[in-house]
C-alpha cells in the first residue's frame, strides 16, 4: 500500500523527499513528512471519516480498474506523479499546496486499498498446504 506515496519511488538523491526542506503551514519539515502525514492530518479527519470519504467516491467500475495486483505498476505511477508533487520555486508550503494535492493523495488512497486487498486476496487463493 505504502507504493503509492509517490515519494516512496523517491530517488537516492534526495532520499524520496526527506532531503527537501520545507515549511508547512509555518512549521519547518520536509517534504516526505508533509506527504507521509502532515496533509492528511491537516484534514482533521478520523479514520473512519477518511474510509467514509474515500469509499464514497469510488464507481464499481473504477474499483474493478484499480485492482491492479501488480506492484511495479504502483511503483511506476508513484514515480510518474512524484515530480510534480516538488514545490516548483517555494520551500513554504500552505493552502494552495494543499489544495492542489489532496486530490491526489484521496485517489492514492483510494487505489492503494482496492490493490492492497486484491493482492492479499490474491496470494493467500494460491497459499498451498505445505
Amino acid at each position: 500500500g505504502d507504493l503509492h506515496q509517490p515519494l516512496h519511488s523517491g530517488t537516492d538523491i534526495d532520499e524520496g523527499g526527506n532531503k527537501i526542506n520545507v515549511v508547512f503551514f509555518k512549521q519547518e519539515t520536509n517534504l516526505h513528512t508533509v506527504w507521509d502525514s502532515e496533509l492528511i492530518d491537516r484534514q482533521l479527519l478520523s479514520y473512519t471519516e477518511w474510509t467514509n470519504r474515500l469509499q464514497a467516491k469510488i464507481s464499481h467500475k473504477q474499483f474493478h480498474l484499480w485492482q491492479q495486483i501488480d506492484p511495479k505498476v504502483w511503483i511506476a505511477e508513484s514515480a510518474e506523479i512524484r515530480q510534480s508533487i516538488y514545490p516548483k520555486t517555494n520551500k513554504e508550503l500552505s493552502w494552495n499546496y494543499q489544495y492542489q494535492n489532496i486530490p491526489i493523495i484521496k485517489k492514492r488512497l483510494q487505489m492503494g486499498g482496492i490493490r492492497l486487498a486484491a493482492y492479499l486476496n490474491d496470494l493467500f487463493a494460491h497459499e498451498c498446504d505445505c
